[in-house]
């Protein structure tokens, strides 16, 4: 065992703190009510069946938000303008998931991504097109919003995200 290891492992002592109030309760969740209220976002949601992006800006900072937020968590003030959006994004970041098909035991792979819509300062999560590989996916993939046939006014409205072709020419490195 090494110092740094032994050191390591002697410094680590369990304190038992002595308890000093107990308060009863109930912690059930099914307990509680909440009533979410969605009345700040329903220009967001006109919009959307109108099949175009809008998301909603801090008066304070400037932060846009897609989707809308009740509160701007920076400035604790409630966004009031609404700014319109590109139908263009691009990834900020991704992961893959294994879903494991329960009748035939097939394992599947399928990109999550974390969407920044332009001219949006927030990510979102969002599908890619069916028939995009996940290997292709990457931080930066410029992306185009694919809209349901027929818009309900909901953030469903829009299907997935389809890749748009990237313009930027690749950077050519110099070998030292």
């Amino acid at each position: 065992m090494s110092k740094l290891t032994q050191r390591k492992s002697m410094d680590y002592i369990k304190k038992d703190y002595v308890r000093t109030r107990t308060m009863p309760g109930s912690w059930y969740l099914n307990s509680y009510t909440y009533k979410f209220n969605i009345t700040h976002a329903q220009p967001f949601l006109r919009k959307l069946k109108e099949k175009k992006l809008v998301g909603n800006e801090c008066p304070s900072c400037n932060r846009i938000f897609f989707p809308p937020r009740q509160i701007c968590g920076k400035c604790m003030i409630k966004p009031d303008r609404w700014a319109d959006l590109r139908e263009t994004a691009r990834v900020a970041t991704f992961t893959v998931t294994y879903l494991k098909d329960p009748e035939t035991g097939e394992v599947k792979e399928r990109p999550v991504v974390c969407i920044r819509q332009d001219g949006s300062d927030t990510t979102n999560i969002a599908e890619l097109a069916p028939e995009i590989d996940f290997k292709d996916t990457y931080i930066g993939m410029p992306l185009k919003v694919h809209w349901v046939e027929n818009p309900q006014g909901g953030l469903n409205d829009i299907e997935y995200y389809d890749v748009i072709e990237d313009k930027a020419k690749e950077l050519k490195t110099k070998k030292v």
